[in-house]
């Protein structure tokens, strides 16, 4: 049954594309789980992951061999914006079966990132998994990958220090701004109260920065990330403006689809400071419009400013990537065993062999107990009761792959393994 099913990963990251060119096939967290729904009303696609970071947009789909994979991720991106069509068209990769394992295991760990080693990474790839257990696309299939996944990333991360003073984007960003404005003392404006806002916000408070103001869309979650810092002024997003036109500092890192400093709206603002106003846009897609950098006195920045810091970060960990794609290795290795452990075939081709060779074991036992006549007797129900106990078991794993069956017949092949199998070899003498 193995051979019917393949796991695949289609995907766009920093690596091929710019900032611009990647914006159109980022999926804002509705879009996300409208993949997902998508997904699951698809019959010979069993379950699917849809990964999206500033830096890469992915989906893992678990389908039967013969299914048009490529042709429905194209149809997906179309429907929810027909401007990336093209450049996912042109850039795309694609990973099938054990390269897709070891890509993930990779990105998780931080080895294929802008920063290498940066952790807020794997707690993406954490919520793009209990996003699709919601939605009921990841099963036992992905259940087991994205576990083996965790795992891997926490070894790379216990028996190296790729990630030892891990520089985030956020921290990143901060690094950036401090060198374009005193941080200490500066009136800082932080847009958006999610994770990575959080994570600037706690560098930029090291620095010793006077007023802090959070924006976000609600101002519930703008005060409960002052709440969590520990300083700061809340707001909602309707206070931008006024914010805005007196910051030293402007932090933005929301999920809007839209920007939210436009030139229509801020140039002639932004023209009537006195001083320049630095802002860091390390959202995507981007919450300030590109044309804003035009204005005398506004200094813009997104992630594609970080690269000197991407260099520093990569001079400082590279000695530990050899040791961490060893531990990749080793983990990749062990994911595939289990997977070769799970062909039904061979499954069923252990169980006879083993449970026949138990039989036949306790026949000769007993066999001096009995007569030659008898001892045949004993050797026909020993052989006879290992096949009707095995009948159900064989039974159910050698049925059709039924669309709703998959998941379930891969599991039963794992319980059938351990318990009647990994058991019987460890607790025979």
């Amino acid at each position: 049954m193995m051979s019917q099913m393949r796991l695949v990963c289609y995907g766009i990251s920093f690596h091929e594309t710019s900032l611009s060119e990647r914006e159109p096939v980022v999926f804002t967290a509705s879009q996300q789980r409208q993949v997902l729904r998508a997904i699951s009303r698809q019959p010979h696609i069993h379950e699917g992951l849809a990964l999206c970071t500033c830096n890469r947009t992915e989906l893992y789909l678990y389908a039967e061999a013969g299914v048009d994979t490529k042709g429905f991720v194209r149809r997906l991106i179309a429907e929810l914006n027909p401007k990336g069509l093209e450049v996912w068209r042109q850039h795309h990769y694609i990973y099938e079966g054990i390269a897709a394992v070891e890509h993930l295991f990779r990105v998780a760990a931080g080895l294929d990132s802008q920063m290498l080693g940066e952790n807020q990474i794997l707690r993406q790839v954490k919520d793009a998994y209990s996003a699709s257990i919601e939605e009921g696309t990841s099963r036992f299939f992905l259940h087991r990958l994205l576990h083996g996944t965790f795992r891997a990333a926490k070894s790379v991360r216990t028996h190296t220090d790729i990630n030892a003073g891990a520089v985030s984007i956020s921290a990143a960003a901060v690094e950036l701004a401090a060198e374009q404005v005193d941080l200490a003392g500066a009136s800082v404006v932080l847009v958006g109260a999610g994770e990575n806002a959080a994570l600037a916000a706690t560098h930029l408070l090291k620095r010793s920065i006077g007023q802090l103001d959070v924006l976000s869309r609600t101002l519930e979650r703008a005060t409960a990330l002052c709440a969590r810092l520990q300083t700061g002024r809340a707001h909602t997003l309707d206070a931008l403006a006024e914010l805005a036109g007196r910051a030293d500092l402007i932090v933005c890192s929301t999920a809007s689809e839209k920007p939210l400093l436009t030139a229509s709206d801020y140039a002639y603002l932004f023209g009537q400071r006195s001083r320049p106003v630095v802002i860091i846009d390390i959202a995507v897609p981007r919450d300030v419009e590109p044309e804003l950098a035009q204005v005398a006195q506004v200094k813009l920045y997104n992630i594609e400013d970080l690269d000197r810091q991407v260099k520093t970060n990569l001079q400082r960990r590279s000695e530990y990537i050899p040791e961490a794609e060893r531990i990749i290795a080793d983990h990749v290795e062990r994911y595939s065993q289990w997977l070769e452990s799970l062909n039904i075939k061979d499954v069923i081709s252990e169980l006879v062999h083993t449970y026949r060779a138990l039989a036949e074991s306790e026949v000769q036992r007993y066999a001096g107990q009995f007569d030659p006549a008898q001892r045949q007797v004993l050797e026909r129900f020993a052989v006879s009761l290992v096949k009707k106990v095995l009948h159900g078991p064989i039974h159910y794993l050698k049925q059709s792959a039924q669309d709703e069956m998959v998941w379930d017949q891969l599991q039963a092949a794992e319980l059938i393994r351990k318990m009647l199998l990994e058991t019987k070899r460890k607790g025979q003498p």
